[in-house]
């Protein structure tokens, strides 16, 4: 095979080549791929091209080699400069590149004066010469051949240029891609000058070409630089807050990152085998245990969660193997920080109401002894907390559950809601003296000191599948009616307690049928003056119960006041009076009517507005309804009391005040209170061996006398007290010594028979 054949077949192999890595590009996804193929497709003109002239022993067919082949390398050099000036693109830190217009002009010019070449002929002419007995045409280069090789070699040496910058700038990492690319073009360009040196008959350089071309196509689309991805993933896993062993396929240890060492308490640097040993060591059975796995470790008060997995190759052979350890510590307490507060109070660190309630069932079911609830209440818990503020509250709060953790051995207790706590004990260690300490409980923080008050419910449990917030219920039940408010109490609960509150569920319920079905009316007793004349009465509610029976107002006038239905009683009970009231016109003018007024109506209703409405709807003097209100009412909100009371005095109205004497500042209110009569209670007199009573309540009237005040005393039952109440000048009287409560159609048959004995 002669020479010529030879280097045929290896440039038509080249060509062939840069069309695959041309078609191989156009597959590609990156962005370098399109310049790439240009290059490799433009590679295939002057490859061919000397194909061409090495084959050719016709002129003008070498004519036309040459001139493509020419015109091929100024191609090629512009698609590299155009792949160059993308592929290191990111060298710069501002990637400022800037497009080579001037080389797009040189190439540009250099490709017309070729092209003209054939008309001018100022770029080669051929001669005619032997190569192994066959005819070969060598070109004789004119001014135009020298003029493309300026051009294009310093196209070349601009692209030298771009590619040491890159060298230069690029991290170590990516120098081996631009310098491999630059010893080719290198090659590539040196061997192309010794052929224009040495006019050898065939060009070799085309092999530089083509094995460039090849080179680039790799590095742009096929190549990863392993050691990029080696020194990235190694600095990656070192930054990594876990722990990384890697083992070869022997369970050999070969790498560690930083954190493998300070796990282990290692300096930097020791030995592999001394690592693996400890690792060993500490981590027991963590080999020889299958390719992937992952467990949960505690160790001492740490815990991990370690992790193995295998590496293999495509051949399923094992490569090695790397573990995690991830310290779970942290997380895991958290976890159970949240499960923690889930079941404890924040404040006193207590179980909450649900977790004890939890805690108390399962007890309850898996013990056999007797178990006693109690439900611990702090009284006035809101205005302590108003008065000396909420930290002087937390504090109470916290002093209590520490009572609790010291003095509750064998029970289990928790904080409830607010002010209240729980606690389940066991009968066998329960005593009330387990309490005492409660009537002297005083908290003191700084210069705060106060006495605390507590009200326990105990509740003996005697079906312990029962729910345990109906224990808890019960035991508060036995405490809800207490209103002593500073002294500690320990009630326990029991079947009355449970009665009388669903007998007031049901006076309350029962409510509202009740003043519509006239249940509910008002009972009359009568006002008498100085000569026992009735001048008026008083209306009193009562209640005739289908099912309880003729109720006393003690039964029912506390609840409504605790429930705040008292004000739906007050207003039925002045209609009722008004009705009353109309129905006197013509018999009984001149008699009035004193309606009580609650202290809470002040607050739910527009009580001038009502009464006057009343007053109003049935055409009556304001001066025959009388306003009775207690004294203790006028505590509050004395201002705004004082100023109700003048728009009723002024709309015509008489107002009362009963239990006149009963507050501590009844005289400094009598001098501003806008009142006609006050009422007194002849408990004053009831201890007829005490002198200071009767003093005191002397004195009373007559101060009522002079401020132009009418005096009333309520309870009066003997001859003896209203003769006495009589020489003290009292203006007014009321007790069983006229009469007691009666209905109003028994209250005007007595009011006859009355005015009938006067008469005679």
């Amino acid at each position: 095979m002669g020479i010529q054949q030879k280097y045929c077949i290896i440039f038509s192999f080249l060509a062939v080549m840069q069309i695959i890595c041309a078609i191989q590009t156009r597959k590609s996804e990156k962005p370098i791929g399109k310049y790439t193929s240009w290059l490799n497709l433009t590679l295939v003109i002057p490859i061919a091209a000397n194909v061409i002239i090495i084959t050719s022993s016709n002129k003008v067919l070498s004519y036309i080699g040459y001139y493509a082949s020419y015109i091929g390398m100024t191609l090629v050099v512009l698609s590299l400069i155009l792949f160059t000036n993308v592929y290191c693109k990111g060298v710069d830190e501002d990637r400022s590149h800037k497009q080579p217009y001037f080389i797009y002009v040189l190439a540009t010019i250099d490709i017309v004066q070729l092209l003209l070449g054939p008309l001018f002929h100022h770029v080669i002419k051929l001669e005619k010469i032997k190569l192994e007995d066959n005819v070969f045409y060598l070109d004789v280069p004119g001014a135009g051949l020298t003029i493309h090789r300026i051009i294009d070699y310093f196209i070349l040496v601009c692209v030298f240029l771009i590619y040491t910058v890159a060298i230069i700038k690029t991290s170590r990492l990516y120098r081996e891609k631009y310098t491999v690319i630059l010893a080719a073009l290198l090659l590539a360009g040196i061997t192309q000058l010794i052929f224009i040196i040495t006019r050898y008959p065939v060009d070799r350089s085309v092999i530089a070409h083509g094995v460039s071309g090849i080179l680039i196509f790799y590095f742009s689309i096929i190549y990863r630089p392993l050691r990029l991805l080696d020194t990235m993933l190694s600095h990656v896993v070192s930054d990594m807050n876990d722990t990384v062993y890697v083992f070869d396929n022997s369970n050999k240890l070969v790498w560690a990152n930083d954190n493998a060492y300070k796990l282990l308490d290692l300096p930097h640097g020791t030995r592999f085998s001394k690592v693996q040993k400890q690792l060993f060591e500490q981590f027991s059975n963590i080999t020889n245990r299958g390719d992937n796995w992952s467990e949960n470790r505690i160790i001492g008060d740490r815990y991990y969660i370690l992790e193995k997995k295998s590496v293999k190759s495509d051949n399923l052979n094992l490569d090695g193997c790397f573990l995690v350890i991830k310290d779970d510590t942290k997380r895991h307490q958290e976890v159970e920080k949240e499960i923690f507060n889930s079941k404890h109070d924040s404040l006193t660190g207590l179980y909450n109401m649900q977790y004890l309630y939890s805690r108390i069932h399962n007890l309850l079911l898996s013990s056999e002894k007797d178990y006693y609830i109690l439900f611990i209440n702090i009284k006035n818990f809101k205005l302590i907390n108003d008065t000396f503020g909420k930290h002087f509250g937390d504090i109470i709060l916290i002093r209590m559950s520490k009572w609790l953790k010291e003095n509750i051995k064998n029970g289990l207790y928790g904080r409830l809601i607010g002010d209240t706590f729980g606690v389940c004990i066991p009968k066998e260690d329960f005593s009330e003296e387990l309490l005492q300490d409660f009537d002297n409980f005083i908290v003191t923080f700084r210069d705060l000191e106060h006495k605390i008050s507590i009200h326990i419910g105990i509740y003996d449990v005697k079906d312990k599948s029962r729910d345990v917030s109906i224990m808890f219920d019960r035991a508060n039940l036995a405490i809800t009616d207490i209103e002593e408010n500073y002294k500690t109490i320990i009630r326990y609960y029991n079947e009355e307690l449970k009665n009388n509150i669903l007998e007031e569920q049901r006076l309350s319920a029962n409510f509202g049928d009740a003043v519509n079905s006239g249940q509910i009316f008002p009972y009359l007793q009568p006002i008498a003056d100085k000569n026992g004349k009735v001048v008026g009465v008083e209306a009193l509610a009562r209640w005739d119960h289908p099912e309880f029976g003729f109720l006393p107002p003690d039964r029912f006038i506390s609840l409504f006041e605790k429930n705040g239905m008292i004000t739906d009683l007050d207003r039925h009970i002045w209609k009722c009076a008004c009705e009353v009231l109309s129905g006197w016109k013509d018999t009984h003018p001149d008699l009035f009517i004193s309606v009580n007024i609650s202290p809470k109506d002040f607050y739910f209703i527009d009580v001038i507005g009502e009464i006057k409405s009343l007053v109003a709807e049935y055409d009556l003097d304001p001066a025959k309804l009388r306003i009775e209100i207690t004294e203790t009412a006028m505590m509050s909100d004395s201002e705004q009391r004082i100023k109700i009371f003048n728009q009723l005095r002024t709309a015509g109205f008489l107002v009362e005040m009963d239990d006149f004497g009963s507050g501590y500042s009844s005289l400094n209110l009598l001098k501003d209170l806008p009142v006609d009569v006050l009422k007194l209670d002849m408990k004053f007199l009831s201890d007829d061996t005490n002198l200071k009573s009767g003093i005191i309540i002397k004195n009373i009237i007559n101060l009522a006398n002079e401020l132009n005040i009418i005096s009333l005393t309520e309870g009066v039952e003997t001859r003896e007290q209203f003769d006495l109440l009589v020489s003290m000048n009292c203006s007014l009287f009321q007790g069983y010594y006229f009469a007691k409560p009666m209905p109003v159609d028994s209250f005007e048959e007595f009011l006859n028979n009355h005015e009938k004995a006067s008469a005679e």
